[in-house]
């Protein structure tokens, strides 16, 4: 009884915690749309908020929002400062946090895969006058040069962009995100690309999820025989995007 009641105090400050976060971010939000604070102190406030957010999250199973402030982190990640044109879609990001904090308060299940697909696009780049599709894209790479020019060529075709780090986030959270397709670098620390897409077409739970593999080795190359036949090789270059595109198609995604 004393462990259940001391569980039910901690799950009770969580909840606060996140509302008290989310009111921090909201006032930040209202404090720039009112331009009573500059652009790059409202982003330093609004990353701290969400990777706060995300830790809670993650301490006490509140999986939905968890997975909302990848995605919210994702999505500035690559803004320089917050400017007036990105708060309707932080709000939308807050908006939903708020919901996946009530369903976590009344135990009520939240469609994750669903909710993914309403939240904006990608921040933070400036790819002209693009159609967005409705097809998500999961990049696991490490942040770096590499990953903002491949993130920018699938942006200009159109696709919606998640971008990860690292293979074992990706694992945790491709289950409930379910991307149309996973793209992986096939160097990866921890687990590589590999292990990944092996890992991916294994559980019963990820194997219908196409994956690719960015890859500048021989196919035919001994570590490259641990690849499951399924999972077709993409090379970074000037054709990159119609490689993707003719990989997509080979997948069924297009």
């Amino acid at each position: 009884m004393l462990e259940m009641d001391l569980m039910e105090e901690l799950r009770n400050e969580a909840i606060d915690t996140v509302e008290d976060r989310l009111k921090n971010l909201n006032e930040t939000l209202k404090a720039v749309n009112e331009q009573k604070v500059n652009g790059s102190d409202a982003l330093a406030a609004v990353r701290l908020e969400a990777h706060s957010l995300k830790s809670v999250a993650a301490s006490f199973e509140m999986k939905a929002l968890k997975v909302l402030c990848h995605r919210f982190e994702d999505y500035i990640f690559n803004l320089s400062e917050l400017e007036l044109k990105h708060i309707d879609s932080c709000q939308f990001f807050s908006d939903r946090m708020a919901d996946c904090l009530d369903a976590f308060v009344q135990n009520k299940d939240i469609d994750i895969s669903q909710l993914m697909r309403a939240l904006p696009a990608k921040g933070g780049f400036e790819v002209g006058d693009i159609t967005v599709s409705d097809i998500e894209v999961m990049l696991v790479m490490e942040p770096g040069t590499a990953t903002k020019i491949v993130t920018r060529e699938l942006l200009e075709c159109g696709y919606r962009m998640i971008n990860v780090a690292s293979t074992l986030d990706a694992i945790q959270l491709i289950p409930s995100m379910r991307p149309d397709a996973v793209i992986c670098s096939r160097v990866m620390p921890e687990l590589t690309g590999i292990d990944l897409a092996c890992a991916l077409k294994a559980m019963p739970t990820t194997s219908d999820i196409p994956v690719a593999l960015i890859a500048s080795v021989d196919p035919n190359s001994d570590d490259m025989k641990r690849l499951p036949d399924s999972v077709p090789l993409l090379r970074k270059g000037s054709n990159f995007a119609d490689d993707v595109a003719s990989v997509f198609i080979e997948l069924g995604i297009l």
